[in-house]
């Protein structure tokens, strides 16, 4: 039962068409939190109890600040929520980073996990430099309490909502990597770090 003395968490999710959005929407949902997905397409998602629905464009700050307003975090499942080619698309991947955080500082959201490989944080000749040093330069001297989260290993087939109320074996590991970001939304443990989430964290 909620505690009624206590607010619900306000989360919106970026990336709630994956497997992993929907493994993160149903933790998000058992824990009793005010859920809501930002989709391209209003009727993207089934129907689901306690689940919100809201237009945004990831790529625009003023989209990011409008649908944003009045949460209390945010959770973008960046690989997930680009679109086929594009998230291989660093400049697009660069917009979108920058737009979050500009987003979040304007509509006064305090809380950021990114999900996302980010392999191309660490210096290397396959990204430009400059943008990539501008980006981490952007996050350091950000207000916003982010925390970047290695993603998870994909998972074989699409997984949907269902799959995850009661798990089987293909579903739980991705249920309980939601549970391990959920638990660092709330704890707020690694503050303007790199993390990894493993097995052994659950």
């Amino acid at each position: 039962m909620k505690n009624l003395e206590t607010p619900a968490c306000k989360l919106a999710l970026y990336g709630a068409r994956s497997s992993l959005g929907s493994a993160v929407l149903v933790e998000a949902l058992h824990r009793q939190y005010e859920a809501m997905a930002i989709v391209d397409q209003l009727n993207a998602l089934p129907s689901t109890p306690g689940l919100r629905t809201k237009g945004g464009d990831l790529s625009d700050a003023l989209s990011v600040s409008h649908s944003l307003a009045g949460m209390d975090a945010v959770i973008c499942l960046l690989g997930e929520q680009l679109p086929g080619s594009a998230r291989d698309d660093f400049p697009l991947l660069f917009r979108a980073l920058l737009a979050l955080l500009d987003g979040l500082e304007v509509a006064g959201v305090k809380r950021l996990l990114v999900v996302d490989d980010f392999a191309w944080l660490d210096q290397t000749t396959q990204q430009p430099a400059a943008p990539v040093s501008h980006l981490q330069e952007r996050l350091l001297a950000s207000p916003i309490a982010w925390t970047l989260v290695e993603a998870p290993l994909p998972v074989g087939t699409r997984l949907e909502f269902a799959d995850f109320l009661q798990p089987d074996a293909s579903a739980l590991p991705l249920r309980r990597f939601a549970a391990g970001l959920l638990d660092e939304l709330t704890l707020s443990l690694h503050v303007h770090e790199r993390v990894r989430i493993i097995e052994g964290d659950r």
